[in-house]
């Protein structure tokens, strides 16, 4: 009798590590994954704001040639 509870003990015990281990797997991977995301935005954010500031030159530059363009004629 005692044996099976020996087993039984082992197999529990083996059983618990592994489900610990793949539960601090699967939170590690999610939090992994957020910090990614976040990261991804903010990179994302900054590459529209320069992209905005560059959009307010071209158009000031257009608006010289322009202006360089009527002056001349």
């Amino acid at each position: 009798m005692k044996y099976y509870d020996k087993e039984i003990n082992k197999r529990d015990e083996s059983i618990k590590t592994i489900i610990l281990i793949l539960l601090i797997f699967i939170v590690s991977f999610l939090i992994g994954y957020k910090i990614c995301e976040f990261e991804k935005n903010k990179i994302i954010k900054e590459k529209q704001t320069k992209i905005d500031e560059q959009y307010v030159e071209i158009d000031s530059l257009r608006e010289t040639v322009y202006m360089y363009q009527l002056y001349e004629k």
